[in-house]
């Protein structure tokens, strides 16, 4: 009897399960398809992160209220919670965004939505950044 030959497992081939890349790495690595990354994790994405946040804030705005009914600081110190955490969630989510629809705007059928998109990145940092800079002038 005679040993058999090596045995290759192909670990990548098609039906094997899940990608073992995850999907916030293969976006930011430019390797998803654009319509995916823009309406998926964008738009999506940005309207969740803002969605929620708010939210938080009217909760936090209403426990402050129920805390301390006398005063407006209770609101107040839930309202500028809220915000703080709007900001921590936000900022490093919307740089990985941009990144990652800045990487994969060529990857669709019609190259034009490409060019489409990346000016679009360009105005929304661009929307982002001129008040913040104006503000520091």
């Amino acid at each position: 009897m005679t040993a058999p030959g090596p045995v290759f497992v192909d670990m990548h081939g098609i039906g094997n399960g899940p990608d073992p890349e995850p999907v916030w790495k293969r976006c930011w690595m430019g390797r998803e398809p654009l319509w995916r990354v823009f309406w998926g994790w964008f738009v999506c994405g940005h309207g969740a992160i803002l969605g929620c946040s708010v939210g938080f804030m009217v909760i936090a705005m209403l426990l402050g209220f129920a805390i301390v009914p006398q005063s407006l600081n209770g609101g107040f110190a839930g309202m500028a919670t809220g915000a703080t955490l709007l900001v921590l969630v936000a900022v490093p989510y919307s740089i990985w965004s941009v990144v990652s629809l800045w990487r994969c705007a060529y990857n669709c059928i019609n190259q034009r939505w490409g060019h489409v998109v990346r000016g679009g990145v360009v105005v929304y940092g661009a929307i982002i950044i001129v008040p913040i800079g104006s503000k520091l002038i």
